[in-house]
């Protein structure tokens, strides 16, 4: 179909200005588009390879936000979860790295927004140590103040369509001069400690995890925790999150080892599962032989329920039709954090 416009000469004054304005609309409106697509469709690898090749120091970053990675690799419950969280999960209130360790198309997906970087790289190391690596590229943790990291083992944020509060700033409200590390749910054995899907800590746990002072490594030697495969990995591992993890053994390794350094540090930490809270002294009177709750009724007889923890391990088969429920309840009413969360 075509449009004719009629003769300049027999049109209003106000009519060639409208069309004057709208002309020069469009030519704005491309112009601008096309420059939001070269800004924010930055790519970069660690490693080099075939993804752009672009610097983290080209894109805009604000240390007064927090900066949220998320470590994905490619599977089809992590891929669902993913998809999840970038419908409900994203919001302008932080600056957001994802990780996508190894080759996948879901990085299609991300939207492009001046506050979201992606990195691809290869699929090694495990998530914590995908975290690292990519933490202390050009030193990128030392320009944040806080943090949080998670994978795509978890689907969420989940929340009542009564609560009004922001998922990232639950888990960060809970760190204070004396919390520095704020995780999902706590395992009980073989040594309690807070588990690594979704873990909140500030400038100086983030130190902690990735460059443990000597007094705080003394400290820890001291009281090791148990290990859960002893036989497997290499038993002077340094706790924390600094390093690339060749074999699984050694990542749990790195994951129980978080919360003993945190304490070793001299500082605590905090759980949002209710029964943490809800038990007293629970870290010393739960039962390690139950192991990770996070496995059908190892909680209590009950599962996990995700308005407890904003987030719900979905990759075990815990409560299906309560994660699919759910799910359908957030995508029917429209979540978006965008709604929640405010930025500077």
């Amino acid at each position: 179909m075509s449009v004719v416009f009629p003769s300049l000469m027999k049109t209003p004054l106000w009519g060639v200005l409208m069309i004057v304005f709208l002309v020069w609309s469009l030519h704005t409106l491309d112009a601008g588009s096309m420059r939001e697509t070269i800004i924010r469709s930055e790519t970069y690898s660690l490693r080099g390879g075939k993804t752009k090749n672009i610097s983290l120091e080209t894109v805009e970053m604000n240390p007064n936000r927090p900066l949220i990675l998320y470590a994905y690799s490619e599977e089809a419950t992590a891929r669902e979860n993913f998809k999840f969280f970038l419908r409900h999960g994203l919001h302008g209130a932080a600056d957001f790295v994802f990780i996508i360790n190894g080759e996948s198309d879901i990085v299609d997906s991300i939207p492009k927004e001046p506050n979201f970087r992606v990195v691809q790289r290869p699929n090694e190391c495990y998530d914590i140590g995908a975290h690292s690596e990519v933490l202390q590229k050009d030193n990128l943790y030392k320009k944040y103040k806080r943090f949080i990291l998670l994978n795509a083992s978890i689907r969420g944020p989940f929340s009542p369509q009564w609560a009004n509060g922001c998922w990232s700033d639950m888990y960060l409200e809970r760190l204070s001069t004396e919390v520095k590390l704020v995780g999902m749910t706590a395992n009980c054995g073989p040594s309690f400690h807070v588990q690594s899907m979704i873990l909140a800590t500030d400038k100086v746990g983030m130190e902690t995890l990735l460059h443990p002072t000597q007094e705080a490594l003394t400290i820890y030697k001291a009281n090791p925790p148990k290990e859960a495969f002893p036989l497997e990995f290499d038993l002077d591992q340094t706790p924390g999150i600094n390093g690339c993890f060749k074999s699984y053994g050694h990542a749990v390794k790195a994951e129980i080892s978080i919360t003993s350094l945190i304490r070793a540090a001299g500082y605590k930490y905090d759980v949002m599962m209710s029964a943490f809270k809800g038990t007293a002294d629970y870290e010393h009177t739960c039962d390690p032989n139950v192991g990770d709750l996070l496995w059908d009724r190892r909680y209590y007889g009950i599962n996990v329920h995700p308005f407890e923890t904003i987030f719900i391990k979905s990759n075990r088969d815990i409560d299906p039709l309560v994660v699919q429920r759910h799910t359908e309840w957030a995508a029917g009413r429209g979540y978006t954090s965008y709604d929640h969360c405010k930025g500077d």
